[in-house]
C-alpha cells in the first residue's frame, strides 16, 4: 500500500500559478499608462471577455496609484491583479502592499527572484538570452517572461529555446499582436504578454474575437 501511495504521488502534477490561469486564457493584458478610472474600465472589460491575468505596470508612482485602485476593485470581484515593470526589491515589497497578486519584471534579478519566493508571491521574471535562461533555472525558475521577444527573435528564438531547456516555460512579450498569438503557442509557449494592442481602438474586440473563436467547437 506504501508502494502504490508513493508511486500515486510521484506522478502527480503540480500546476504553477501561471500555469493555472493560462491555461484557462493564455493571455497576459498590460496596462500602461491609464490613469486610474480608465485602466479599471479596461480591466473590467478584459475580465467579461475572459481574460484571467491582468497587470499594470508600475515604472512611476502614477502607475502605483493606478495598482492601488485597480486591485480594490479586482479584490472586491475576486480577480487576480498583478504589477509589472517591478525592478528592485523595494518595489515588490510596495506592490504587495498595494494589493498586487503577482508580479512581473522586464529582467531577470536573482535577489528579487529570492525575495519574491521569501514573500510567497507569484512572480515572472524576464530574459533575453540563453545564458539567462540557465541562470534563472539554476536558481529554480521555470516560468520566464521572454522580452522583448519580437527583438529577439520571436517565435523562432522562442522554438529554439525548447532544445536546450525544455523544462522551461516561456510567456513571449514585447511586439506580439494578437494575430501572433496562435503562433507563438504552436511554438510552445505558455501564454503571451499583450499591451499596446489592447489600448488602441478596437483592440479589446479583436482579442474578444479571438477569445470566442479559440472557445467554439473546431
Amino acid at each position: 500500500m506504501r508502494q502504490a501511495a508513493k508511486a500515486q504521488q510521484s506522478t502527480t502534477t503540480v500546476v504553477s500559478y501561471f500555469q493555472a490561469h493560462l491555461r484557462r486564457c493564455p493571455v497576459i493584458a498590460i496596462l500602461r499608462g491609464l490613469p486610474p478610472a480608465a485602466a479599471a474600465t479596461t480591466a473590467q472589460t478584459l475580465w467579461d471577455v475572459g481574460v484571467d491575468l491582468i497587470e499594470v505596470t508600475v515604472q512611476d508612482d502614477d502607475g502605483l496609484r493606478t495598482l492601488e485602485f485597480v486591485a480594490e476593485i479586482a479584490a472586491e470581484n475576486n480577480r487576480p491583479l498583478g504589477a509589472g515593470s517591478v525592478t528592485s526589491v523595494a518595489d515588490l515589497h510596495r506592490v504587495i502592499d498595494l494589493g498586487a497578486a503577482f508580479a512581473i519584471s522586464p529582467g531577470l534579478d536573482i535577489e528579487l527572484v529570492g525575495q519574491a519566493k521569501e514573500s510567497g508571491i507569484p512572480y515572472l521574471p524576464a530574459v533575453a538570452t540563453p545564458t539567462e535562461v540557465q541562470l534563472a533555472q539554476a536558481h529554480g525558475v521555470s516560468e520566464l517572461k521572454l522580452f522583448p521577444a519580437r527583438e529577439v527573435g520571436g517565435t523562432r528564438f522562442l522554438a529554439a529555446m525548447s532544445g536546450p531547456f525544455p523544462d522551461v516555460s516561456f510567456v513571449p512579450t514585447g511586439g506580439v499582436t494578437i494575430a501572433e498569438i496562435e503562433q507563438y503557442l504552436d511554438a510552445g509557449a505558455l501564454g503571451i504578454g499583450l499591451g499596446t494592442e489592447l489600448v488602441r481602438p478596437k483592440g479589446v474586440d479583436l482579442l474578444r474575437r479571438w477569445l470566442t473563436g479559440r472557445r467554439e467547437p473546431q
